[in-house]
């Protein structure tokens, strides 16, 4: 163009021909008010006469241009780039004249304390590792038809066990004395429930006594069942049962252990009836407490194997109607087969130690930043998961992070190349007054991380989630001081975002990003982070904002 836009801001579009367009990451330069910014499109994606938008820019007074360069990152001069027609698009596009992104950062503190990463939260999200087919994914987070365990008729007499009710019968004592786990299982909550290594689920079970086919009384207890993962090459089971109401109608309820199942090389080690603290034989109106210890035993005799297991329980039932007609006899009762969830799914494995561990698979941890230390890192992550559509690890939009153990893709390509691909970019576009020291440099914070299948710089075909060709794809973002004296998170030049992107990246202290980090090695090896399993990131950090279509500005505090 010979002269600036009517009306200050303008969309930009590319035509990509039909042929001679075969590059994947064409960069294109646009001059904007508050500088050049780069933009990079797949032209092979749009090589069929298609005009691409490379988004809206605010020019002010400014004559905009564009320009494509023939070179680019991952380029092997085998592919042509193609350059054509070029179409401006003045309009109002909500374009601050401004930083559209301005996140103003609470003052790092070198001495607030690291968060503790060990003390999980105890969760009923059932959060899967990353499945290779969504049929998998589904079948883990899906719960099973709720069903009755009905024995055989007797005389025209039958038990009936289940299926659990979803609250307690009106008047019943629903407190159990303090058990194992903590406050957190021994409540009354009816759900499943886990940490990493510990799960409990309370169920409340009704028995129904049909005669002919109709109910003629009915018995309620509460189940609870803890698995504690305790051991090296072992874990342990605490059944609790407590009867809600045993009416007239009974004379007496005699449960007990059928079996314990746990498939190879898993073996349960069944305890002797006599280890039952307190009886579980029960008349009319007797709430008394019963409770026993089970243990499970794993072969962790070889060497880097992982095994999965689903650790179950089969309750046997002797019922004495009132009436002394007969004595009826089932198995009553199976845990598994009763509207379960996954959370007590148990993965136990030889590859983080050769003398073995178990974690609950399905429970996905939280690695939480020391957001008082390290706020530019914070921030920067913070920004994705409130505002990018993919919200990488936030919790509450239910998008956990999926670990890629050396952030590589199957050809050995690092992640993190393809993010940060510009060299020196980090201090093209940041600014110095971030840095912590004399020390400190500039550093190309990428989020989501490198060494997740959420990373933007791990390709599809290697089984990444968000895939781009170059970071300048990315919500691009830097740290500076600010007039006011504290740090603000800016966009950087005359970038404004779309919030269509899918993947980040900061030009931030390089201490702040590493800090920020420093804890998570020992995160992967106390939760025994395996490839592909999930977990969440807490940024520690809120923010007061006021948002426009294209413009964030926010007040950041730590949690």
């Amino acid at each position: 163009m010979n002269g600036p836009v009517s009306q200050k801001q303008a969309e930009i579009f590319v035509h990509v021909p039909d042929t001679g367009a075969q590059t994947r990451q064409g960069i294109y330069e646009i001059g904007t008010a508050y500088g050049t910014v780069r933009k990079t499109i797949n032209q092979y994606a749009h090589e069929h006469n298609e005009w691409v938008s490379l988004g809206a820019y605010r020019f002010n007074d400014k004559t905009p241009q564009v320009s494509l360069t023939n070179s680019n990152n991952i380029g092997t001069a085998d592919n042509d780039v193609a350059y054509d027609a070029v179409a401006f698009v003045p309009g109002d596009y909500d374009l601050p004249d401004g930083p559209s992104v301005d996140l103003k950062l609470p003052d790092a503190d070198s001495t607030n304390p690291n968060p503790d990463q060990v003390n999980q939260v105890p969760r009923e999200l059932v959060t899967p590792p990353l499945a290779t087919d969504t049929g998998s994914a589904a079948r883990a987070t899906a719960k099973a038809e709720t069903t009755s365990h009905c024995g055989p008729e007797q005389d025209g007499r039958q038990v009936c066990w289940g299926p659990a009710l979803s609250e307690y019968p009106a008047g019943t004592e629903r407190e159990l004395s303090p058990r194992y786990l903590g406050d957190w299982c021994d409540d009354y909550a009816l759900v499943a429930r886990a940490t990493r290594f510990t799960e409990c689920e309370n169920r409340v079970v009704p028995a129904y006594l049909r005669v002919d086919g109709q109910t003629r009384a009915t018995a309620t207890f509460r189940f609870q069942r803890e698995i504690a993962l305790d051991g090296v090459n072992s874990f342990t089971e605490h059944l609790t049962i407590k009867p809600l109401s045993i009416p007239l109608d009974f004379a007496r309820i005699q449960l007990g252990i059928y079996k314990h199942l746990c498939a190879s090389p898993c073996r349960p080690v069944e305890a002797d009836p006599s280890a039952w603290h307190g009886a579980p034989d029960w008349g009319p109106g007797d709430t008394h407490e019963a409770s026993i210890t089970t243990g499970y035993l794993w072969d962790d005799s070889v060497a880097d194997k992982s095994y999965t297991f689903k650790p179950d329980v089969q309750i046997n039932a002797i019922l004495d109607p009132a009436d002394g007609s007969i004595n009826i006899q089932t198995v009553g009762y199976q845990w598994s087969l009763d509207n379960p969830s996954d959370l007590d799914q148990v993965r136990c494995d030889t590859v983080f130690s050769t003398t073995g561990g178990c974690v609950f698979v399905n429970y996905a941890p939280t690695y939480t930043f020391n957001a008082g230390r390290y706020p530019q890192a914070a921030a920067h992550a913070w920004l994705l998961q409130h505002k990018a559509p993919n919200h990488p690890g936030l919790r509450s939009a239910n998008k956990p992070l999926y670990y890629l153990p050396g952030g590589k893709s199957d050809e050995d390509d690092e992640n993190r190349d393809v993010i940060c691909d510009e060299k020196g970019w980090a201090a093209t576009n940041g600014d110095s007054s971030a840095l912590n020291s004399a020390t400190d440099r500039l550093n190309c914070d990428e989020f989501a991380f490198n060494a997740t299948y959420n990373s933007g710089g791990l390709a599809a075909s290697s089984g990444g989630l968000n895939p781009v060709y170059s970071g300048s794809e990315c919500l691009q973002t830097y740290a500076t001081k600010a007039g006011d004296g504290a740090i603000h998170l800016y966009n950087i030049g005359g970038y404004a975002p779309l919030w269509t992107e899918v993947c980040g990246r900061s030009s931030i202290s390089g201490q702040q990003n590493s800090g920020s980090m420093s804890q998570f090695g020992g995160f992967i090896k106390n939760m025994r982070l395996m490839g592909k399993d999930a977990y969440w990131l807490d940024t520690g950090l809120s923010g007061q904002c006021t948002e426009g279509v294209r413009s964030v500005k926010c007040t950041m505090a730590t949690n």
